[in-house]
């Protein structure tokens, strides 16, 4: 049996955050569950690595592990290498999206990194704490003597209510802002040339019990919780289930609850009687990925959508009181400027609560990174740009480096694109926010100006008071 400290790294130098990890609290869970001895560290609490070493240091681990995005990955991995280097005894675990996309290269491009998980790891982590050989664990990237690194294949759990949904019994809950994040489903079964979801979740949705979820809404709401964000990539795709979640959450009591799905559902999938079911059972907002603003470009991204039916789930969502926010990306093969004037017309044409615009991402094994390996358009090494990454977090709010070009659209056409979409969505979010201050007269105007800078979302990001304080303003709901 292992010790391990589980930790939640962050990939850019905001902290603060709305609601505990996620994935972090189902391997916690699991570990709880397998009776395995752990703790946890989330870092965007404001723990530093120093702060971390010293805890490895003194909490006699045998091991510490974390998940790893590809955004940021070369922090998580140093952050793993400086524990090795301070304490050699302690193993050190990686899992998460890019090591399950790249797999055995981990072991390889990283030495300081003694075992790898690949796909949901919830099973085999404690299966691997409690003894169990590597070689016989799905989903495990280990190294084996001779042989090398060797990779396992992974194995997806098919019965979800089988997985303990988290109960953060040692996350430090008190210094989160205002809501518990809750996931439905995993998978994804489009084939959007970026999203690199199908590939580390696997492309058929897996669903729990409508039961499971009401038993994980009451025991946060009798804990005082009344915000709830369902962070599924497809929360709506099952039409049926969503009316019986809002019956399910009637039935249990659970009133004067705020509900959002910020990860944003499917244009194509949203319909007036589903929309007034979700705002009777209590929700207020949700984001919609547009990506594009014209046909042409929602064919070359496969997002197996048309501009009519985005436009008329916009329209209605908007119609229906919901807070709505808008997802888009720019910088397609094949986009042209013109192109992109569609999408800011889209963004501007409804009031919508905000409009984000990212600038286009090739992750590993998605189309669109064999599109720009192929054209060889990568604006720099892709191995350093894929290290770097993290460094361009804020493509949606600041310039940000563009990862590759295309012929439409040069290096200086996308960093000139960046500046004028970030005003873009400041100027949409100003008016999002007067309408949420609507019934402050004119003092309407200078808040919603505040709340629109920079500088004022910096502070907002990083500061949990000013998170409970919005949400209230919001939604006028509670907090925990």
């Amino acid at each position: 049996m292992k010790r391990i400290l589980l930790l939640y790294n962050v990939y850019s130098d905001e902290l603060g955050s709305s609601r505990p990890p996620l994935g972090t609290g189902y391997l916690a869970e699991a570990l709880s569950e397998g009776s395995v001895d752990y703790d946890v560290i989330d870092m965007k609490l404001g723990y530093s690595e120093d702060d971390v070493i010293e805890r490895v240091r003194k909490g006699g681990y045998d091991c510490v592990g974390t998940t790893v995005y590809t955004v940021g990955h070369k922090r998580f991995f140093g952050l793993l290498g400086a524990i090795k280097d301070a304490c050699p005894g302690v193993a050190t675990i990686a899992g998460g999206p890019h090591v399950t996309i790249l797999g055995a290269k981990i072991l390889e491009e990283y030495p300081k990194v003694d075992i790898a998980f690949t796909g949901e790891a919830e099973r085999s982590l404690v299966r691997y704490l409690k003894g169990e050989e590597p070689s016989s664990i799905p989903g495990v990237v280990h190294r084996d003597g001779a042989k090398g690194v060797c990779a396992n294949p992974l194995e997806r759990p098919g019965d979800l209510d089988a997985i303990g949904w988290p109960r953060y019994e040692k996350f430090e809950l008190h210094k989160y802002a205002n809501e518990m994040g809750v996931i439905t489903s995993r998978g994804c079964p489009y084939s959007c040339i970026f999203c690199s979801v199908g590939l580390t979740l696997g492309k058929e949705i897996r669903t729990r019990s409508i039961e499971g979820i009401g038993s994980e809404l009451e025991f946060w709401y009798a804990k005082g919780t009344r915000i709830f964000n369902f962070l599924d990539d497809n929360f709506t795709f099952y039409r049926e289930r969503v009316f019986a979640l809002c019956d399910e959450i009637e039935k249990r009591g659970l009133k004067g609850i705020t509900l959002r799905a910020s990860n944003g559902i499917r244009a194509d999938k949203i319909e007036r009687e589903m929309l007034v079911r979700m705002k009777e059972a209590g929700f207020k907002s949700f984001g919609i990925g547009v990506e594009a603003g014209n046909d042409k470009v929602l064919k070359t991204l496969k997002k197996g959508e048309t501009m009519a039916e985005i436009e008329s789930a916009i329209k209605l969502s908007c119609e229906l009181g919901f807070e709505v926010s808008l997802f888009f990306v720019y910088g397609t093969p094949g986009e042209t400027v013109e192109d992109i004037e569609d999408s800011i017309k889209i963004a501007r044409k409804y009031p919508v609560f905000k409009a984000d615009f990212y600038n286009l991402m090739p992750f590993p094994g998605t189309a669109l990174w064999d599109w720009v390996e192929g054209k060889k358009a990568w604006t720099a090494d892709p191995l350093e740009l894929l290290d770097s990454m993290d460094k361009n977090l804020r493509f949606s709010k600041k310039t940000g480096k563009p990862f590759f070009t295309t012929p439409e659209l040069s290096l200086e056409d996308r960093e000139a694109l960046a500046k004028r979409l970030r005003d873009v969505t400041l100027n949409i979010q100003k008016k999002g926010i007067e309408r949420v201050f609507e019934r402050y007269g004119l003092l309407k105007y200078p808040l919603s100006y505040i709340g629109s800078t920079m500088a004022f979302q910096r502070l907002f990001f990083n500061n949990n008071t000013l998170r409970k304080l919005s949400d209230k303003v919001r939604f006028r709901g509670g907090t925990r």
